[in-house]
Order: structure tokens, then sequence, then C-alpha cells
């Protein structure tokens, strides 16, 4: 090689190398973070939960909020979504967007995650790991319930800490996770608390529905997914054209508007947010109402403090059905692919149905059945779940202050 050409390349070597470092893209500024992290702060705290703004990360930072945490630590919240940011008018707290609109990293929420003490999340991130043993990133998980693990999701959950509701869950979810030493804290979920509140819109929200259908009683139905829209997770047991159990068609769905109606009592459908197949058809009936995340969040409502304000729980292997025992109110269990669900998906423990303390519901006569009770005010678990909830709930409240205490904020 000549000397021109030689030195030609020299140039468009250390050209390329300027171009690197000076990168002005959000992929170029995330990787020269990544190179040189930026110190911990020690007053920095990160919240993000699935499907943005909810769950126990949202329960424990409005504790935060409402016991003045914010004014000696920095808070900010990561969003996913570009549809569901927003900023806080709150001193000290401010909202981060995790992706740009070319669906890269923004240097912000990288930044964010670097330098926090403290990283408090519901499902996974696993776009990050931590960058200095001086971090905590503490999972508050999702719910501790029946269901075992997905056999077909080879992605490890990512965790320095995990909270669950129980003793009973500790080496459950040691397996599950495949982390046999993994830190899981019995500490008790933040959401829970949302149960026994008024902070949100849900009661009077609750009260306009029941008045719009004349019912005395509501009872709130949460079934799991079974296809989801995150592939990985179907769990499809073959359920009719609704996607809903004991009821496969709009036939079925009219037929338990009609009894609801006599029998005084609203049920609230509450969709699972990762499922694909909720097909409910119309939604005209007069006892039969449809929710979504976008339905409470357009009415100020959070979905636990509606919860509350219900006088039963219809559901199947959700984990809702633990959370909602510390309410000590009926529950009943849609079971009627339990045998196809077994096999797809299995469950975190033996004799499952011994701690589904409620109706065991397999027909449509069976949920009449329930529903009859529920109207006259019939509870005839009570002491059956009163016993299996001192093996999954250890605490009955204080949850976020306890999980805060326990990391000394």
């Amino acid at each position: 090689m000549d000397k021109d050409n030689r030195t030609g390349s020299f140039i468009m070597r250390i050209a390329s190398g300027v171009k690197r470092r000076l990168d002005p893209t959000d992929k170029g500024r995330v990787k020269r973070l990544m190179k040189n992290p930026p110190a911990v702060r020690q007053d920095s705290i990160v919240f993000t939960s699935s499907d943005d703004y909810t769950g126990n990360p949202k329960a424990l930072f409005l504790y935060m909020i409402d016991h003045g945490y914010n004014r000696k630590y920095k808070i900010t919240w990561l969003f996913e979504k570009k549809e569901n940011f927003f900023n806080f008018d709150i001193p000290n707290v401010s909202s981060v967007l995790i992706w740009n609109k070319n669906g890269e990293r923004t240097p912000a929420a990288q930044k964010a995650i670097m330098s926090a003490r403290y990283i408090f999340y519901s499902h996974n991130v696993n776009w990050c790991r931590k960058y200095s043993q001086e971090q905590d990133f503490i999972n508050l998980w999702h719910g501790c319930g029946y269901k075992a693990d997905m056999k077909s999701d080879k992605k490890k959950i990512y965790y320095d800490h995990l909270i669950v509701t129980g003793s009973k869950y500790i080496d459950i979810f040691r397996k599950v996770l495949k982390n046999p030493d993994g830190n899981i804290l019995d500490l008790g979920y933040p959401r829970n608390e949302f149960m026994f509140s008024s902070r949100s819109q849900a009661g009077k929200v609750l009260d306009s529905m029941k008045r719009n259908s004349g019912a005395d009683k509501a009872i709130i139905w949460m079934p799991t997914y079974r296809t989801s829209r995150l592939a990985r997770l179907n769990t499809d047991t073959g359920l009719g054209e609704t996607g809903l159990p004991l009821l496969y068609d709009d036939k079925d769905i009219a037929e338990l508007d009609k009894l609801c109606h006599e029998k005084g009592v609203l049920i609230i459908i509450k969709q699972h947010f990762l499922a694909a197949d909720f097909k409910p058809g119309r939604n005209d009936y007069k006892n039969i109402v449809f929710v979504d995340e976008q339905f409470l969040r357009e009415r100020e409502a959070d979905l636990y403090e509606l919860m509350g304000h219900t006088d039963a729980l219809l559901t199947d292997y959700s984990s809702v059905a633990i959370d909602y025992m510390l309410l000590d109110k009926p529950i009943g269990y849609s079971l009627d692919d339990f045998d196809r669900y077994e096999d797809a998906r299995g469950w975190s423990f033996d004799n499952v149905k011994e701690y589904m303390p409620g109706h065991h519901i397999y027909s449509k006569e069976d949920l009449a059945a329930f529903i009859s009770d529920i109207s006259e005010g019939k509870d005839l678990y009570r002491d059956r779940r009163t016993e299996i909830l001192k093996e999954v709930q250890t605490y009955r409240d204080g949850f976020s202050k306890r999980i805060l205490d326990y990391f000394g904020i």
C-alpha cells in the first residue's frame, strides 16, 4: 500500500472513531452511557410497571408520595408506551419514556436506571441489568397464585429481590423462576392496600353501574388469559368464540344477563391485559359490563379499589383470588377447563383445588347457583377461606411501609 493510501485509511479510521464517540443518535448516546456509567445516586429511585403506571409499583409509589418520601428521594417513572405517558405535577418526581419513535432505548431512561439506587418493577426489565453493586433491583411481581411455570418461556426473570405474599410461595418462586438461591421476600403486595382505599373514583364508578343496571350486588369477574397477545405465554384450552370460561357464545352471555337482572346482580367482566382471545361481541347487556384498563383509566378508577367495593369475585386460576381473600368476601372459581389447563400449564403446588375456598363452577347451572347465593347474601365457604388465607397471606396490611423499611428507605 502506498503512502497516500495508508494516510487515507488512517484518516478514515480516525473519522469513524470520532463519529462513534460523537454519534448524536439515541443509540449512540446509550452506548456511551454503557461504556461510562454515571455514578449511583443514593437518593434516586426508579419505578416501572407492565402496561404503565399500574399494579404494585403504582401502589408503592403513591404510598411514598402520600407520606412525603419525595422530599428526600428523586423519583423517576419509566413509561413503555407514548400513549400512556404523562408528567407528574409533584416535586422531585419526573417521567421518562423508555423507547423513542424508532424503538430505540432513550438515553434518559438508560441514565435513570444506571444512576438509581433502587429500581422497583413488576414483571421484568430485560433491556437492563444492574451496573453497580450499590443498586437493588426489586421485583414487586404481579401475583402469587396457582399457575406453574411456562415451559415455553425460557427467559430468566431478573431480580436482586422478589416480593411474595406468603412464606408458602418462597420455594415455589425459586423453582418457577429457576433460581434456587433467589432472594424471595415474604413482605406482601402494596396493591392490596388499594382494596381498602377510596382515593380514586372506583366507588362512584361502581355505584353508577349498579344504578344503571338496577342491581344491589356486584360481582367482578376476572378470568386469566388462555390465548395471550404474547405468543410464548399461550395456554389455549379451546374455549368458545367469546374467549370466556363457561360462556361460549353470545347466547350464553345473554342468558346470564337475564338471570343477573332477575337476581339484582351486576357482573363486571375485567379483561386480562394480556388476553388476545377476548371477544365479548355486543356490549349492550343490562347487568353485564365489560371493562379493560382503558375503561378504568378514562374514569380515574383503580382496579383494586374497584374490587374492594364489589360483593364477590369470580375467577379461575388467577392470582387475584389470593389477593381478594384479604377482603373476606365470597369467591367463585370457574373450572370448566381445569383438566385441559392442567395439561397445558400445570399448578404451582399439589392439591390445588383445596386452595380454592369457594364455589367450584363447572357449568352454567353451577354459575347460576353462585349468583343466587351472592344475591341472597350467602357466604358458604368463609371458614375454609379463613384457613387458606393464613397460608397464602402472611400480613393483612402495612405492605408498602414494610417493604420500604426492609430496604432502609
